[in-house]
Formats: C-alpha cells, sequence, structure tokens
C-alpha cells in the first residue's frame, strides 16, 4: 500500500536535516575556535577517557617537575653553603699551623685568637642557615635551628640525631624518591666531637697563656678532617643534582610522548575543520533552497 506523504511530513524531514546540519556548524565551529575536537568525555567516551589519563599523568609528571627544582635548589644551597664554611675552616687552618709552628708576638697570638673566634661564629650562622624558613642541616626537625653556642663557644646540637630518622625525601618519579639534606651532626659534629667541638678546643688553646703550642698544634689533624668531611658531603650533593638532572630529563621525554598523543586525540586539525565547515554549510544551503522548491506554499519562516 502506498505512502501519502502530507507536507508536515516533508517540513519534519526538512527540520531535521536543517538541525543536523546546523549542529554540524556549531560543533566544527566550536572545534576551530577553541582548537580541541573534544571538550568533554560524552562526545567521544572512548578519547575522551584517554585524554582524562594522559592529563592525571601529565598533572603527576608536573608535580614531580616541581619537586626536582625544589630539590635542585635546596641542594645547590647546601652546597654553596659547605663551600663558605669550608672557606672558612681553610683559613682557620691557615691560622693554626701559623700558631703552632712559628714565633707569635702576644700580640700576633691574639690577633690570630680573634680571627678564629670570629670565623667560629660565621661556621655557626653558616651551620643555621636555611631554604624556605627550614633549617637545611638540622634533619627532619627544621624547625629547630641544629647549632647554638654559648659565650664560651661551647656548642649545643638541636637537630635529628644522625642515629635518628632524619633524612628527608621528595617524590621525583614514580615510586622513586630523593634525599633532600645530609646530616649536619655527621659533617659539624655536636658537643662530644666534631668541628665545632675542635674549634672550640682551638680557641681555648689559643687563649692560654702559657702559648700551649701542643694543644694548638693537635687540633690541626681535625680541623683537616673536618675540612674533608665538608668536600665528601659536597660530592654527595653533586651526585644527587646530577641523578635529579637525569631523572629530569627521562621525565620531559615521557612528558612530551603523552602530550603527543594526547594532541593527537583532543587537536583540532584546522584545515580539515574548515573543510567540514564549508561542507556542512553547503549542505543547508542545499536543504534550504531544495525545502524552498518543495515547499512553494511555505516560506522558511513557517518551518521554523
Amino acid at each position: 500500500m502506498a505512502i501519502r506523504i502530507t507536507s508536515q511530513m516533508t517540513s519534519n524531514l526538512m527540520l531535521t536535516n536543517m538541525n543536523k546540519n546546523l549542529s554540524n556548524i556549531y560543533s566544527t565551529y566550536e572545534q576551530i575556535t577553541s582548537g580541541k575536537k573534544i571538550t568533554s568525555v560524552g562526545q567521544n567516551p572512548i578519547d575522551g577517557t584517554k585524554i582524562m589519563k594522559y592529563n592525571k599523568q601529565l598533572d603527576q609528571l608536573d608535580d614531580w617537575s616541581k619537586n626536582i627544582q625544589s630539590a635542585k635548589d635546596e641542594l645547590n644551597q647546601s652546597y654553596d653553603t659547605l663551600g663558605l664554611i669550608q672557606e672558612n675552616m681553610q683559613r682557620i687552618n691557615e691560622l693554626a699551623i701559623q700558631a703552632a709552628n712559628s714565633y707569635n708576638s702576644q700580640e700576633s697570638m691574639q690577633a690570630i685568637r680573634d680571627e678564629v673566634e670570629q670565623r667560629t661564629l660565621t661556621i655557626q650562622q653558616l651551620a643555621n642557615t636555611k631554604y624556605q624558613d627550614k633549617y637545611i642541616f638540622s634533619g627532619s626537625n627544621t624547625d629547630t635551628m641544629p647549632y647554638s653556642l654559648d659565650e664560651d663557644l661551647n656548642v649545643t646540637y638541636s637537630g635529628t640525631s644522625q642515629d635518628g630518622n632524619w633524612e628527608r625525601n621528595i617524590e621525583i618519579s614514580e615510586g622513586v624518591t630523593m634525599p633532600l639534606n645530609v646530616n649536619g651532626q655527621a659533617i659539624f659534629g655536636d658537643e662530644n666531637g666534631g668541628i665545632f667541638a675542635t674549634l672550640k678546643e682551638l680557641n681555648d688553646a689559643l687563649a692560654n697563656p702559657d702559648m700551649d703550642i701542643k694543644a694548638i698544634s693537635d687540633c690541626i689533624t681535625p680541623i683537616q678532617n673536618g675540612i674533608k668531611d665538608i668536600t665528601s658531603a659536597q660530592a654527595v650533593m653533586t651526585s644527587r643534582v646530577q641523578r635529579l638532572d637525569a631523572t629530569s630529563t627521562i621525565n620531559d621525554e615521557v612528558s612530551i610522548g603523552l602530550t603527543e598523543m594526547k594532541s593527537n586525540l583532543e587537536d583540532t586539525d584546522l584545515a580539515e575543520a574548515a573543510t567540514q565547515l564549508m561542507m556542512y554549510q553547503t549542505a543547508l544551503q542545499a536543504s534550504l533552497q531544495a525545502g524552498a522548491s518543495i515547499m512553494q506554499q511555505t516560506t522558511l519562516l513557517n518551518y521554523i
């Protein structure tokens, strides 16, 4: 049996086709203006889910990148601070050798003692250096100043013990962490020994009116050992920065790969989209012309 095509059916079909073409035009125009083929998961659930996964991975890589930069900044500051301490220790070593190996007047010994004392106080200040309001040589107890000296240069160490949980670690890639700090107590010592205890002994020996040359000489080797400990700590920091640089390079390569895969799914091919837009516009124009021909007695305004 033949189906009678009414004007209403024709009108509805024309409206459906026009709305489809208008929707295609709007969608393609949005892709061109936004630069994105997919702006919501609902547009393409499979590719949209992949894009969300890539975004999450890229966010994680960005967090690791920030961690790496922060770690490098702290390690570099620690390295530079140790370099300044080492310079002061080298000068104290020279002064101790001068005081022990040559005749010095009382005035000369007093000048040596004054300089050694001032450099000891400078080393204490440097050992209490902060990075982002955290004491870098205080172990995990970063809110507490690690080293204090009384008026007689007796030292008190208040940081985390080298036998305790002193490391501060930061994540730099999947399942990989890096220590930010070295142990201040291992480098500078405490009340029982180390750099500050040796400097206390040297200051006391220089203050002795009897000029105890042997006591001064006995401080030279521990001072030189302290300089070696600082150099060793700097070597550790250098190796960590190198590892951070290598990890950063790997993370950057992964980030580039993920960004490219995300772009392939998400970014608009402008040339292709422009061609599609012209095609949809042509289709809309053709449908309007066809409708005008079929519905001779009806205007486009009646359809809408």
